[in-house]
């Protein structure tokens, strides 16, 4: 699914943001800048919802149940929140990632194609947790965010009453949507600018 139509279901079903790495849109399932935060994934059949609308990224099988989704989430945030703040995630965090990570086992297999050799990679789910590989995706797709070329282009949306995470595409984005949060922020700049003294 395309990343404006993605948004666009997410959005109808109740959350900000989507079409952002898996992880992130993972981490932006709370709300931080509120007091408490917001869960959006508030129960078993929000959390399902949301891995539904991730399908087209996730390998297969069965949606993750609530707890596990949501103990992944917040290792998620924090190691998110860490490397925007620029301090050490906990090691906690870090281990819970890689244990789901190493969770969903892969192997590589060669295969001859029209064009040649080729590499396929497969996950292998615990046959009791097969949800496992959903939750191994979102856990990997950290791990990309945070060693890849995206790395340098980790954001908070700067609408300062909004905690949504993005992967900037280009330098000058700096709001996680631009029909919620830009729209906001220009609204409220143009009242700022024009409102009666």
């Amino acid at each position: 699914m395309e990343a404006g139509a993605l948004l666009h279901k997410a959005q109808a079903a109740g959350f900000v943001v989507a079409g952002e790495p898996l992880a992130v849109d993972l981490a932006d399932t709370l709300i931080t800048t509120r007091d408490p935060a917001v869960d959006l994934l508030p129960d078993e059949k929000t959390s399902r919802l949301w891995w539904r609308l991730q399908q087209d990224r996730l390998p297969g099988g069965p949606p993750p149940p609530l707890e596990p989704t949501v103990e992944l989430r917040r290792a998620i945030r924090h190691i998110l929140d860490a490397r925007l703040a620029g301090v050490m995630p906990h090691e906690a965090a870090i281990g819970h990632v890689n244990d789901v990570a190493a969770s969903a086992p892969s192997t590589r297999s060669l295969v001859q194609t029209p064009a040649g050799w080729a590499a396929i990679s497969t996950r292998h789910a615990p046959t009791d947790r097969p949800y496992q590989l959903s939750l191994a995706a979102a856990a990997e797709s950290l791990i990309d965010v945070l060693t890849g070329p995206a790395q340098d282009r980790l954001r908070r949306c700067q609408n300062p009453s909004c905690s949504m995470l993005f992967v900037a595409s280009d330098a000058r984005r700096k709001f996680c949507t631009q029909n919620i949060c830009a729209n906001r922020t220009r609204v409220a700049r143009h009242y700022q600018r024009h409102r009666p003294d």
